[in-house]
């Protein structure tokens, strides 16, 4: 199986009451109504607390699709796995994402994954409701690539956002590496995953 093979309308059942992802429920929800949980976070708990639970949230949501990736089909490779992710973000209508690069060294634990992503759905609404940040904001984003990467190297792989829309930058663009490969730049991160 190639990421590039997979289709939304061959992953979900569409039935009247319920969407399911081969058994695992699914639900469509407004962008609009998650901008103003996300506006409503910040406003109740503070920016670094409502970045933690969005950012684990998209973590624990990488997960899971990774999961489901892994046990409905046969991958070649792990690299054919790990570039699922960015598929599934893009069918699932969150962002168009396209890697630019990635290396894995299976038997050394190690991991570099850099990837684009456009037309960021977290950016958009983040500048809608809270306007332009000065510092990157696709969370979720983050967490999910992360989560999944994570699931399936079998270790920690942290995600770090370079460039973000929601700050004025034209794309967004984040970096994935394993947790020894990032060296003392994931401290300040850490406490958000």
């Amino acid at each position: 199986m190639k990421a590039m093979d997979l289709k939304l309308s061959e992953l979900v059942d569409f039935e009247e009451g319920r969407l399911n992802l081969h058994g695992r429920r699914m639900v469509l929800h407004d962008m609009h109504a998650f901008a103003q949980l996300r506006k409503d976070l910040i406003e109740m708990v503070g920016m670094d607390s409502a970045r933690r639970v969005l950012t684990r949230y998209g973590y624990y949501w990488g997960q899971e699709d990774a999961a489901a990736m892994k046990r409905l089909f046969e991958w070649e490779r792990l690299e054919d796995l790990i570039m699922a992710g960015p598929r599934m973000h893009t069918i699932q209508g969150v962002v168009k994402a396209s890697v630019q690069s990635l290396e894995i060294d299976e038997a050394a634990g190690r991991f570099f994954m850099e990837v684009n992503w456009r037309g960021s759905g977290e950016a958009e609404e983040h500048l809608i409701e809270l306007g332009k940040s000065a510092a990157p904001v696709c969370w979720m984003m983050v967490g999910y690539a992360s989560g999944f990467a994570s699931f399936c190297m079998n270790h920690e792989i942290f995600f770090l956002e370079q460039k973000c829309a929601g700050q004025g930058d034209a794309i967004c663009t984040a970096v994935g590496r394993d947790r020894d490969s990032w060296g003392s730049e994931l401290k300040s991160v850490l406490p958000f995953f």
